[in-house]
């Protein structure tokens, strides 16, 4: 009996060791879309919430028909995340890798990219 509670103890402390620390990592977006052309909607798609690959999270004109801006907050524990972006509902880089944004050292990364262009 007394051993079946030490296995026990010890598989609790080895499974509370494993929990992964989180963190606030804020990501600002900047796109070009020039190349676009009958620009409606311009969204954001990806693997981590709040984003997710069935639904596009608007992004904001900071130049009608040109550049584009969102800010996310990721709550994570992973030094990456991936997404692509939508024109009117189309996903960018068809058949090729999902963008991989690298969280850097601080809070907040920014991540400037051209539509439809590779990293």
């Amino acid at each position: 009996m007394i051993l079946r509670i030490a296995v026990v103890a010890c598989v609790a402390v080895s499974l509370a060791g494993c929990v992964q620390k989180t963190y606030d990592r804020t990501v600002i977006y900047e796109l070009d879309a020039s190349a676009a052309d009958s620009i409606t909607s311009i969204g954001a798609r990806g693997s981590d919430k709040p984003l997710s690959w069935d639904e596009d999270l608007a992004l904001t004109p900071v130049v009608k028909d040109s550049l584009y801006r969102l800010v996310v907050t990721y709550r994570t524990g992973y030094l990456v995340t991936e997404t692509k972006f939508a024109v009117n509902g189309k996903l960018e880089l068809h058949d090729k890798p999902n963008r991989r944004i690298e969280f850097t050292g601080g809070d907040t990364t920014i991540y400037r990219a051209r539509f439809n262009q590779t990293p």
